[in-house]
Order: structure tokens, then C-alpha cells, then sequence
């Protein structure tokens, strides 16, 4: 018998698989790092680099794509945004989504208003695409 499971289009959702998806990732390249809990957070991932040093994450995620929303990012020197794009793959678990490693420093540069809303356009990410040494050691 298979067993399909009915998917849910929320962005609860969305975000969640995504904290998790970049917690598995810090993991597999020796990153020690703990997720926040709760739905109203402004730190989604705390670790500690291999220098030792410590930073945290803000991690937004998307299943289609033409922006993503930054509203309550808040710039500092070891905080970094880490968007997920699912490219309206989401249900489909064999394709990987693409990662951008932004720091929050770097956030500013690359959003553009939207009626109330800050938004990035994947269009400036290519320079973050998978910068995951950017997490990797302070500078």
C-alpha cells in the first residue's frame, strides 16, 4: 500500500523544513549549532564556528520565487540570512534547494522597497549562492 501524505501550503511550513534543511547542513561541514524554538523569533540558528566563535542566523525560505521578504532582519556583525529556495519543488525531496549565505552587514546593498515591504530579488543573490565558508570562521 503507499501512503501519500496531503501537503499543506503554509509558510510555517516552509520555514520550518528550511531551518531545518540549513541545521543539517551546518552539522555535515562540523558546525556545532542549536535551533531557536517558536514561530516569533528573530534567531532561527545559534552556532559556534570552528574558530569557536559564535553567530546566528536568520533563515527565511521560499517555495516558488521572485523575492523574499527582510523585513525584521537586523544588521550586525556576526548575524547572517540564510535563504532557501525551493523553486516550486518543495514536495519533490530529491531536489536540493539553492542556498544564499548573505551577512546581515551585506543585507542593506541588495534590497529594494516593495509598498511596505523590504524585499530581495534573486536576481542580486548570485554573489551568496552556496558561501557556506562564510559561516565557516569569523573574518
Amino acid at each position: 500500500m503507499t501512503l501519500i501524505a496531503k501537503v499543506r501550503r503554509n509558510g510555517f511550513d516552509t520555514g520550518i523544513a528550511a531551518e531545518y534543511f540549513v541545521l543539517s547542513q551546518l552539522y555535515r561541514q562540523g558546525i556545532e549549532a542549536y535551533i531557536s524554538q517558536g514561530n516569533k523569533k528573530s534567531i532561527d540558528i545559534r552556532l559556534i564556528r570552528l574558530d569557536g566563535t559564535a553567530a546566528s542566523v536568520d533563515v527565511k525560505a521560499v517555495r516558488g520565487y521572485s523575492s523574499v521578504v527582510v523585513n525584521n532582519v537586523r544588521p550586525g556583525s556576526s548575524h547572517y540570512i540564510v535563504i532557501v529556495i525551493y523553486n516550486d519543488k518543495f514536495e519533490d525531496v530529491s531536489t536540493i534547494p539553492e542556498v544564499f549565505i548573505v551577512p546581515s552587514t551585506e543585507l542593506a546593498a541588495i534590497t529594494s522597497h516593495w509598498k511596505d515591504e523590504k524585499r530581495v530579488m534573486k536576481g542580486k543573490l548570485a554573489p551568496f549562492k552556496d558561501q557556506w565558508q562564510t559561516l565557516l570562521a569569523s573574518a
